[in-house]
């Protein structure tokens, strides 16, 4: 590795993670002290009024900040997207992974905790991956970073059934996983608290557009 890709990846160490800096675990561990009220209150809506859907996201309700520059790495939320006319509503988990590695996982698969036991469904690319360049101009090293927004649909029975398991001394979740063509699985969760807070915010909303499913 020449000299060049050697700083790069010791940038690259820096932005990840320092001494003393919050970890995803240590994150998540926070994250789960967070109360519904919480994730209501800062439920993003993305609404237009020429638009037939409106979105409501998690995603302010706990960013998972690190290293030096405090940047967001992995990291995960809930969206909704609802038809104003229909009420109809897709639930999707939206997750953000980095790694870094010698080509693409494509992480296309995920498993996911139920009442029932494991369940699977398609992930799907729900923005276009990136290869970041500041560790790999011109392909000076072999290890690249790349950054998959991989997301997948998830039922309200299901949701309303974790939901209904919030007990505020708890700090339950709900644990799931990408499979990746090639490569390691991605494990993480999301605090049942901010299930129940995310769907307040989608009945909220519903309720005042008059519409329902």
């Amino acid at each position: 590795m020449n000299g060049a890709g050697v700083r790069s990846l010791f940038l690259l160490g820096a932005l990840f993670g320092l001494s003393g800096c919050e970890t995803t675990e240590q994150g998540t561990q926070n994250a789960q002290g967070l109360t519904p009220e919480h994730f209501l209150r800062t439920a993003i809506l993305e609404d237009n009024e020429l638009k037939s859907t409106a979105t409501i996201t998690t995603i302010e309700g706990h960013r998972r900040k690190q290293g030096l520059l405090r940047m967001v790495y992995d990291d995960n939320f809930l969206r909704a997207i609802i038809d104003k006319k229909t009420g109809k509503v897709t639930y999707q988990v939206y997750q953000s992974i980095f790694y870094q590695a010698t080509d693409w996982r494509m992480y296309r698969k995920a498993n996911y905790e139920t009442p029932k036991g494991s369940e699977s469904a398609d992930a799907t690319f729900l923005r276009p991956p990136l290869a970041h360049h500041f560790d790999c101009p011109d392909h000076t090293s072999s290890i690249c970073t790349y950054n998959e927004h991989v997301g997948f649909t998830v039922d309200r029975e299901l949701l309303d059934s974790i939901a209904s398991t919030y007990e505020p001394s708890k700090n339950g979740v709900w644990r799931f996983k990408f499979t990746p063509r090639i490569g390691d699985d991605f494990q993480d969760k999301l605090s049942v608290s901010e299930i129940v807070g995310f769907l307040q915010a989608v009945d909220a909303f519903k309720a005042s557009v008059g519409t329902s499913e």
